[in-house]
């Protein structure tokens, strides 16, 4: 195996490594180091080769071709020695699955978007609240101003709330993690409950275990983060929720009440 590439350089015509690793421009203790490790070469360098000799990558790298009926999964094998008529019934069944599947998925879809257009309406709310506007709802928001402007200081309003929530979330989290979070001998590491959750904080050096506010520390860290992810998730689907109302309002605006505003065109 480790020889099959110096005998495609050899059968090239390029009697010594060094000839070859000149033609190619690679440097010839690279070049030499490959010929003895041909799996450890780098898919630039390995493209390069194999275009330079008329051969595949797989030759360069000594590696046996894989059969394509050989990457045949366990599912597939069992449809393949089905007969022709049980294929046509599991193709049937498989085309009702789909079909179930793609209407659930609508039905989620639908779900998630009226949460989020819910969310605009109620951040939409507090932003006109912020503003000194009193009470109003989406509808009047957006006949505000400068539409692209007007999104913007929401969403951005909007992503400060989801912060300060999130930050709000975190102390709370921790406050209570402090007072139940306990030593897990098992583990090495304290262990936290959070919204019915397990957290792990394994100690890094076995002889210098963890304090329980360095452990906190790092809990503190890792609710940042998976809170942050789920807030960006958040703000991705209130954005489309509100161009989406707004689309909606444009393209009709008496259903919806109000005026039609500077935004209209």
């Amino acid at each position: 195996m480790p020889n099959s590439l110096q005998n495609l350089r050899k059968e090239a015509g390029y009697r010594t490594a060094k000839d070859f690793a000149e033609a190619v421009d690679i440097p010839a203790p690279t070049y030499t180091r490959y010929e003895q490790e041909p799996a450890k070469i780098p898919i630039e360098r390995a493209w390069i080769i194999a275009d330079f000799l008329g051969c595949t990558i797989d030759a360069v790298v000594g590696r046996t071709p894989i059969k394509p009926s050989e990457m045949r999964g366990p599912v597939q094998r069992v449809y393949d020695a089905l007969s022709d008529k049980n294929k046509g019934l599991l193709d049937d069944y498989l085309d009702y699955i789909q079909y179930k599947d793609g209407k659930e998925q609508a039905r989620d879809r639908a779900q998630d978007q009226r949460r989020y257009e819910e969310l605009v309406q109620q951040y939409s709310r507090q932003f006109y609240e912020s503003m000194g506007s009193g009470e109003a709802d989406f509808i009047d928001l957006v006949s505000l101003g400068d539409a692209d402007a007007l999104r913007a200081r929401f969403l951005e309003f909007v992503e400060t709330r989801l912060a300060d929530e999130r930050d709000r979330e975190i102390a709370d989290a921790l406050d209570t993690a402090e007072s139940v979070g306990r030593r897990n001998a098992r583990d090495n590491g304290w262990e936290f409950e959070v919204a019915g959750e397990r957290f792990l904080i394994r100690d890094t050096k076995p002889k210098e275990p963890l304090s329980i506010e360095l452990a906190c520390y790092k809990l503190s860290n890792m609710l940042s983060a998976q809170y942050e992810e789920r807030d960006r998730e958040a703000l991705e689907g209130i954005t489309s929720a509100y161009d989406g109302m707004r689309r909606r309002r444009n393209a009709f605006p008496r259903s919806l009440g109000g005026s039609y505003g500077n935004d209209h065109h």
